[in-house]
């Protein structure tokens, strides 16, 4: 579970155009290098408080951001998903299933406005934004919302989801439409989600416990976060429950869970363990990473992290879900494979076998197909669509994101329990 180290043919075509279309859930990527420090909100925690109701003394929970206002994130449209907004984006989680045989049943799904925690989730580069940081505008329709939808939204099940929009380094600062992005443009994306940390603890948290969530260059933020935020500090190190951190690169030294990317944060090793890491990069089973691959490769003698969920979970496979519409891609049309479809996900059960594995200089989640006799058109969740040096990185979270909402309320359980 922890590493350091069918026939598609055969299913209606237009059942193959929905799945594999919606395998390709567009959000391209950068590890964030981790840059210099910021400026926003104070660092120190105001200590406890009391508060006198009549002859009732209330003690007030300690805030380590105590005064932090924003002008960014003060504001309700700079949030994708927040439980208490009526244009919150985490809802509608009702999934069209197709099980091994082809057949297709609606699951309605609701969001748990009163789950015991929340979620705090930083989305992958998706921005087509010009220049080499995004805006801080979104729409419904736009990338940094449906990837929102695709990766974070169903976890709004097993807790209460915080999702803000920030300053991205875009697309076209990643691949050279614009100058070469430098630390400024990173630090401006780090600054932008610390500022919307900060702003939730202070304003909305309230001692909660907290799942931090994010993929790609979302995961380095927060991997930087937790390392600068929280590892150091009691009262946040408290109330993290879990960090489910995708595409980017969780450090320790070789055959240890803990030590190199964070002190006091370690690799998980059971579902009802809080305060530590799940995290992987993702790669078929049949086709480890090149020596050249950009994820789970080791650096400076550490090793990359793998946690695998669904074995922390103790299933036999995989439950994937994809989105119907993929960021950068859309449905294209794929849509008429299932007629008049009602739902945004199509979940995909116990299709694929994952499992942590490890090369000389690369650790991983290995992707396959579940054994048996499956007529689904599963072979999408194995193309390396952006070549075999990216793996199966668009696909990190969709290829278990069953397994991770429900991992999420175990842990949620755990940490609520304690």
């Amino acid at each position: 579970m922890i590493s350091t180290s069918t026939d598609p043919a055969s299913a209606p075509p237009s059942l193959r155009r929905v799945l594999i279309r919606g395998v390709a859930v567009a959000v391209l990527l950068v590890g964030v290098v981790a840059c210099s420090g910021d400026d926003g909100g104070g660092d120190d925690a105001a200590g406890s408080t009391t508060t006198e109701a009549g002859s009732t003394t209330t003690e007030a929970v300690p805030d380590p951001y105590h005064g932090h206002t924003s002008t960014i994130y003060g504001l309700d449209e700079r949030w994708i998903c927040r439980p208490d907004l009526d244009d919150d984006q985490c809802r509608d989680l009702d999934v069209t299933v197709v099980d091994a045989t082809g057949t297709v049943t609606v699951e309605e799904r609701e969001a748990d406005l009163d789950a015991p925690i929340d979620c705090f989730y930083v989305y992958p580069t998706v921005s087509a934004d010009p220049g080499v940081n995004s805006d801080l505008e979104w729409t419904p329709d736009d990338g940094e919302a449906l990837t929102v939808v695709a990766q974070a939204a169903q976890y709004a099940r097993s807790c209460r989801m915080y999702a803000p929009v920030y300053r991205q380094v875009t697309l076209a600062g990643l691949f050279g439409d614009e100058p070469e992005t430098g630390g400024s443009a990173r630090d401006t994306a780090y600054e932008d989600v610390l500022d919307a940390w900060r702003t939730y603890v202070s304003t909305w948290n309230e001692g909660r416990g907290v799942v931090l969530i994010g993929h790609s260059q979302g995961a380095g933020i927060l991997t930087r976060l937790v390392a600068e935020e929280i590892d150091d500090e009691p009262l946040l190190l408290d109330r993290l429950v879990a960090a489910h951190l995708f595409g980017a690169s969780v450090l320790a030294p070789p055959g240890e869970v803990v030590g190199g990317s964070f002190d006091q944060v370690p690799a998980c090793t059971s579902a009802d363990e809080v305060g530590c890491v799940v995290t992987w990069s993702s790669y078929p089973a049949d086709r480890p990473p090149v020596a050249g691959a950009f994820f789970g490769r080791q650096t400076e003698g550490r090793r990359v992290l793998c946690v695998d969920a669904v074995g922390l979970l103790g299933e036999d496979h995989a439950d994937a879900i994809v989105p119907v519409e993929a960021p950068l891609v859309g449905n294209a049309g794929a849509l008429d494979a299932l007629g008049d479809l009602e739902t945004r996900f199509v979940s995909v059960p116990d299709a694929l076998d994952v499992s942590c594995q490890a090369t000389d200089t690369h650790d991983y989640l290995a992707i396959g197909l579940a054994p048996g006799d499956d007529i689904r058109p599963r072979d999408g969740f194995l193309e390396e669509s952006l070549g075999e040096t990216w793996g199966l990185h668009l696909v990190d979270m969709n290829v278990a994101l069953d397994d991770l909402v429900t991992l999420t309320a175990r842990q949620g359980e755990a940490f609520t329990d304690r």
